[in-house]
């Protein structure tokens, strides 16, 4: 039986010599270009290098570079550097401080990790050279020392704790906000010495002031607060010993509360009601409570009464407008009346980064008749980079069985200028410049709020004007410069003022100066001098304090 060869068993047939084949070539050119192992006693050729021109070169492999005819390299060239940069690790040249001893961590923390600023009290180890200007305080803290903090209920002094609950404490409605009740006690402490002259009539003396505030927060926006002054009733500034005649002792001391008020946000007080999304901003303040209304020039008083404010009103193109009510029916002091009533309504607006205030207030005499007044003002506050300008205009109507209307127009600017070099350790200044004209019939609608100790060392003529200790026709500037020194742990503030008062030019002369002489305390000194030909216009004093907050 004859066997035909297909053409497919001739295919195969062929494919099997092409894999041997080739299988065979590789052998044998592994076999030329690896030579054989070495016998015992002979040395490997493939480790045996051999040095061409400073390039070492495996014997293969030079071998093949002389077949290829590849061109020979430079040792000197750069790419001959670089091959043997990148092959032959170079040795690292030595620094004089290797063999050096590392000290032990905590000298290394000593000398340079700053905990000498730390250091327990008396221990020097470490310090700046006494000559090196460091532009600091050197802090003796012992490591156990702990931030003084107010006297704290409930809740932990700023909130570090974790939130509490407590159940039956929330506000009205089914779901209803939870209280969080925090009590902080906290307040200040001043002893003073005070030197004073105007009219040829001196006044020297010691006096103290003791102020009490106890806090108690529901909330992030509701609370009770409660002040006490038990040596300084009202606006007297404390008690004090006089040594002039009639020498004694001036006591202003009272149990009552100065302030008392409690405010909240409607919205949160009946959360249970309301949606919880929906923005309502509705503040209110009921009590005793201060009150301020341009810069204090208009209104600076505490009254007790009633104050809502509307928050985040959208008025065409502001960015946000704020609408204030209050009525006080009582403890409004006014030039007038000391217990007069008011009522007010105020505006504020943010109008392309330019701050508007506008105010109407109606203080109603009920012990002076005939002598009801009307009030209204505006302001324009802009910012020009560093400058700050404000404008304002405020006016009187009324007042026809006293001294009748009025008008007092002020321009209020300041300027910020950083001092990078710091000269004599000065950051910071703040120049300021007052111009104000204020007609005959001028005065402001409530100025109790001011301390009268402080505001007889104050040059600013405004002050004076705010308080209603000057009346009449009265125009004139102040200008001075604050400056900041050492971190504002130091303040220096030099003012010149000029006036005219009824037709008397009065020069003024002053300083303040306060230094943090430790956590919680700091020291001041308020110095005053005025020149006028006018006896009864000349004044000079000195009023120096320690505070001690707590």
């Amino acid at each position: 039986m004859t066997k035909h060869v297909t053409p497919t068993f001739l295919c195969r047939l062929a494919q099997s010599c092409c894999v041997a084949w080739m299988c065979v070539a590789s052998v044998q050119a592994e076999e030329s270009l690896f030579p054989s192992p070495p016998l015992p006693g002979q040395e490997n050729p493939l480790l045996q290098v051999q040095f061409n021109d400073g390039l070492q070169l495996l014997p293969s492999i030079q071998d093949e570079v002389k077949r290829r005819k590849l061109p020979r390299m430079n040792p000197s060239s750069e790419a001959a550097m670089e091959m043997v940069s990148t092959t032959v690790p170079r040795p690292t040249p030595k620094k004089p401080w290797d063999d050096e001893p590392l000290p032990p961590l905590e000298e290394e923390l000593w000398q340079h990790g700053g905990s000498y600023l730390y250091a327990p009290e008396g221990d020097q180890l470490g310090w700046p050279d006494s000559t090196y200007d460091t532009g600091y305080e050197l802090l003796r803290l012992p490591e156990d020392y702990v931030e003084p903090e107010p006297f704290t209920l409930f809740t932990g002094f700023l909130g570090e704790e974790p939130i509490k609950q407590y159940p039956l404490l929330h506000w009205f409605g089914p779901s209803a906000y939870n209280w969080e009740p925090r009590f902080v006690a906290y307040g200040s402490y001043q002893a003073s010495a005070i030197a004073y002259k105007q009219n040829q009539t001196r006044s020297d003396g010691l006096g103290h002031q003791l102020i009490v505030d106890l806090d108690l927060r529901l909330t992030g926006t509701e609370r009770f607060h409660v002040q006490f002054r038990p040596l300084g009733e009202g606006s007297t500034g404390g008690s004090y010993y006089r040594f002039n005649a009639p020498a004694g002792y001036i006591d202003n001391s009272t149990g009552a509360p100065q302030r008392f008020w409690f405010e909240g946000e409607l919205h949160s007080i009946f959360s249970g009601y309301f949606d919880p999304f929906s923005v309502r901003d509705l503040n209110i303040a009921v009590g005793k409570f201060p009150f301020l209304l341009q810069n204090q020039l208009l209104m600076n008083d505490e009254v007790l009464g009633l104050a809502l404010s509307k928050n985040t009103l959208f008025i065409g193109n502001t960015s946000n407008v704020n609408i204030q009510g209050i009525y006080a029916p009582s403890d409004v002091d006014n030039v007038a009346d000391a217990n007069s009533r008011m009522y007010g309504i105020s505006a504020f607006v943010d109008y392309k980064k330019i701050f508007y205030e506008t105010s109407y207030l109606f203080i109603e005499t009920p012990d002076a008749p005939g002598r009801n007044q009307h009030f209204y003002a505006i302001a324009r506050t802009a910012l020009y980079g560093q400058l700050t300008c404000t404008g304002r205009a405020l006016f009187k109507f009324g007042d026809e069985a006293g001294t009748g209307g009025g008008e007092l127009y002020v321009l209020e600017t300041n300027y910020t200028q950083a001092f990078p070099n710091h000269p004599l350790g000065i950051e910071l200044g703040v120049g300021y410049c007052n111009l104000f004209y204020a007609t005959e019939g001028w005065n402001s609608a409530a100025g109790g709020g001011f301390n009268r100790l402080r505001a007889a060392f104050d040059v600013n003529p405004l002050v004076g004007i705010s308080t209603g200790m000057t009346l009449g026709e009265n125009y004139g500037a102040a200008v001075g410069m604050q400056f900041f020194r050492h971190h504002e742990d130091e303040s220096i503030a030099p003012e010149f003022a000029f006036q005219s008062l009824n037709g008397d030019a009065i020069y003024g002369l002053g300083l303040r100066y306060q230094r943090k002489t430790g956590k919680r305390t700091f020291f001041e000194v308020l110095g005053l001098v005025n020149f006028s030909e006018n006896a009864a216009l000349r004044r000079d004093g000195v009023f120096v304090s320690e505070t001690i907050l707590f």
